[in-house]
């Protein structure tokens, strides 16, 4: 699975280098804020992260993207008072932006690098903590408002942990940057 990514990102890069002589090239940095859907939701809490996504015009209405970034996640404290935790989530995707003048869609599918952190206090008894971390196929799709180079999306991100297929409801903010 690894050497699946090595080489997504590798064909990535390489195709948005080789090609930026052909049509615009831009960065696109962002903030997030995500609310847990479902069983996912039950367990964890309101999260947060930062993205960075790069994009290239293919014609006036479409742009293929290629984005990562991080989301952490905190465990309810009303699941367990004696049990802390994080789940922290690493997106590497690629997609398809379909612009409707400032309106935009995009499907992105790719690779989920999920990893969770746990730590029990079991009082006098004394401490335990571990943490994982599972590679998994992910998605997203995504709804976006453009005002000038400020980005501002609503999309729902789904992955796998553990053989359960988890999502979050994202609003993020952007800015982006033409670099050619």
């Amino acid at each position: 699975m690894k050497k699946l990514m090595i080489i997504c990102v590798f064909l990535s890069a390489f195709t948005f280098n080789a090609n930026a002589q052909k049509g615009d090239l831009g960065l696109n940095t962002a903030a997030m804020t995500g609310l847990p859907t479902g069983d996912f939701g039950d367990a964890y809490g309101m999260g947060w992260g930062v993205s960075l996504k790069g994009l290239y015009r293919l014609n006036s209405v479409g742009q293929v993207t290629l984005s990562t970034g991080y989301s952490q996640f905190g465990l309810k404290d009303t699941y367990d008072e004696n049990l802390k935790g994080s789940l922290g989530i690493i997106p590497v995707f690629a997609g398809y932006r379909h612009q409707l003048g400032e309106l935009y869609l995009e499907p992105q599918l790719g690779l989920s690098v999920n990893r969770s952190n746990l730590k029990a206090d079991f009082g006098d008894a004394g401490n335990l903590s571990g943490s994982a971390s599972d590679t998994s196929f992910g998605y997203a799709a995504s709804i976006g408002y453009l005002l000038g180079d400020v980005d501002l999306s609503l999309s729902y991100q789904g992955f796998s942990l553990s053989s359960q297929g988890l999502g979050f409801i994202g609003f993020r903010v952007g800015y982006q940057f033409k670099l050619n």
